[in-house]
């Protein structure tokens, strides 16, 4: 089912992210780096950031996605600046682009995110390509 391009556009409302030292800990023991600095996160960090309130799925699912037919194809980041333990954090999601190929076997879904604080403004950005495989239609 191809996804309807009146959603191209669509935001979630920003939301806000509290990070912790403790947070950072936990993420630096997940990605096995637990000897680094545990006040500063390291860059892909902000990839938990962006997810938080199951914003990936609020996404998806308000584009009528079939989550069991999702693959995450692709992602980029823009590191512009550290996140801290203590820092409160604005993230903004938009679908930017929606497109198919294969005739419409497969639908892309572009995300693009930001992360920004209040003083030191943008921190970085991110762009996910998330692929959506859509069932054969039987002939």
């Amino acid at each position: 089912m191809a996804i309807d391009r009146a959603h191209l556009g669509f935001a979630l409302p920003p939301f806000t992210v509290e990070v912790t030292a403790a947070r950072i800990a936990l993420f630096l023991k997940a990605i096995d780096a637990v000897d680094g600095p545990q006040d500063v996160a390291p860059p892909t960090f902000m990839k938990a950031v962006e997810g938080e309130q199951n914003s990936s799925r609020r996404i998806l699912e308000t584009l009528g996605v079939d989550l069991r037919r999702v693959l995450h194809a692709e992602q980029q980041f823009d590191y512009l600046g550290p996140i801290r333990a203590g820092d409160s954090l604005v993230v903004q999601r938009t679908v930017t682009d929606l497109y198919d190929k294969k005739n419409g076997a497969m639908d892309f879904i572009v995300i693009e995110s930001t992360v920004s604080h209040a003083e030191r403004g943008l921190l970085g950005r991110s762009r996910q390509v998330v692929l959506v495989r859509n069932p054969v239609p039987k002939s």
